[in-house]
């Protein structure tokens, strides 16, 4: 009977992973939220983890961040408390954009924008890695060559023109 409760134990603790993106990629369940651990720790060693690869005003100033898109006030507030000093970037100050956020158990690649003192924000990718009762981690890191700005302007929209999308339906019946 021992030797039963550890591999359910085992299966238990694997079955309660998260596994989640932010912002979301398609329709997510209620069960994950950006307020729910562990994306509220991920995103702290994230922000801290920018802020350490600068020098200058990044570094110096108080800290101000954004969050991924549709990110309600009480995440801003999560993460307003974990980092002593630090606020929601305004329209007058760069801070650190935190711009998606994807969980898979216990790995997490997190995309951030860091601003520099000179020149365009910089793109980075991070993985993050964590075993249970550990925290949160950076292991590798990617610099994107291209600067974010080249991508920001890129919008996905449905065509605005109904009868388009009609006599599509049409040629395919």
């Amino acid at each position: 009977m021992r030797w039963i409760i550890v591999p359910v134990a085992c299966m238990l603790l694997a079955g309660c992973a998260p596994y989640s993106s932010y912002p979301p990629v398609e329709e997510t369940s209620g069960l994950s939220h950006p307020t729910f651990e562990p994306v509220p720790t991920i995103i702290v060693a994230a922000i801290e983890w920018g802020r350490s690869r600068e020098q200058g005003e990044t570094a110096e100033a108080p800290l101000s961040f954004v969050l991924p898109r549709d990110s309600s006030d009480k995440t801003y507030e999560k993460i307003e408390k974990r980092i002593e000093g630090s606020e929601r970037a305004s329209s007058d100050r760069d801070g650190i954009a935190i711009r998606s956020v994807r969980i898979r158990g216990f790995d997490a690649s997190v995309d951030v924008s860091v601003p520099r003192d000179r020149g365009e924000p910089i793109l980075y990718t991070i993985d993050l890695k964590s075993k249970p009762f550990q925290k949160w981690e950076v292991v590798a890191h990617r610099r994107w060559r291209f600067h974010e700005t080249d991508i920001a302007a890129v919008e996905y929209s449905l065509p605005t023109d109904t009868s388009v999308q009609a006599e599509q339906r049409d040629e395919g019946e």
